[in-house]
């Protein structure tokens, strides 16, 4: 019988409460991880945390606002007395803005973009980080984007957050190479979520077909993801299958980034 990959390990998942970030929580268990999940939405939180347990998985929901430095901390402690250790953490909780070109964008948005994407990852990276030296042991995956390395017009705020993560990403990676701690992210391209809807709020719903249509033919595969494909490789880069990947950035994107 085949010993699932994260059999007696404990993974981690903020914005674990719909889309990449439930599909990834839900591999996880699938694959025997206990998962801890983080999100500020407690009604999707509650609803994965059942979708785990369906899978034969271990939960234990957490509500916290990633940017409050305070809360993190105290579900990083919950988190940590729970199992009392975390092997894997998957910094996912994202945001962006609608569409509109970047002097368009409210002050109020651009600031709000980078506080959930850019300060909640380094807050949640800097929690794990001061309990996976010690250990001499961990994975870290942090969400980045095809937008960390590639222009989206009326993206912006979003754009600038995505490369900010991959730079945070690799800094990182080089400052704790030796520790035993590996640290990479995902580059997701368009994925059919929750997120990728608010994009087109203030559209139609004709509009809104015809964007998602635009971008799904960017890709070079002619379609959008699924949440689930985002997990594949975020399972992968915390797996014992990557023992030697650091400071990388998994792209999974329809080809997206090789154009």
């Amino acid at each position: 019988m085949t010993v699932p990959r994260f059999a007696d390990k404990v993974a981690l998942v903020t914005g674990a409460g719909s889309g990449i970030g439930r599909a990834t929580a839900i591999a996880f268990a699938k694959e025997g991880a206990s998962v801890v999940l983080i999100d500020l939405a407690r009604d999707g939180l509650d609803e994965t945390r059942s979708l785990v347990e369906q899978a034969n998985g271990s939960a234990l929901a957490l509500s916290a606002d990633v940017t409050d430095e305070d809360a993190v901390q105290a579900a990083f402690a919950q988190a940590v007395a729970w199992k009392g250790a975390i092997h894997c953490a998957f910094n996912n909780a994202g945001i962006t803005h609608a569409t509109v070109d970047t002097a368009d964008i409210p002050k109020s948005e651009f600031e709000r973009v980078l506080k959930v994407n850019v300060l909640g990852v380094w807050l949640c990276m800097r929690e794990e980080l001061r309990h996976m030296i010690p250990r001499a042991s961990g994975v870290i995956v942090n969400t980045g984007s095809v937008m960390s390395t590639h222009s989206c017009v009326t993206q912006g705020g979003y754009v600038a957050s995505k490369a900010a993560v991959f730079g945070m990403t690799k800094n990182a990676a080089v400052e704790y190479g030796a520790t035993g701690v590996r640290i990479n992210a995902v580059a997701p391209g368009g994925i059919r979520t929750a997120m990728m809807s608010g994009i087109f709020e203030n559209l139609t719903e004709e509009q809104r077909d015809q964007s998602v249509q635009q971008i799904a033919d960017i890709h070079p595969m002619k379609r959008t993801g699924r949440p689930e494909e985002i997990a594949d490789g975020v399972l992968f880069l915390c797996s014992d299958q990557a023992t030697f990947i650091t400071g990388a950035m998994l792209a999974v994107d329809g080809g997206w980034s090789a154009l």
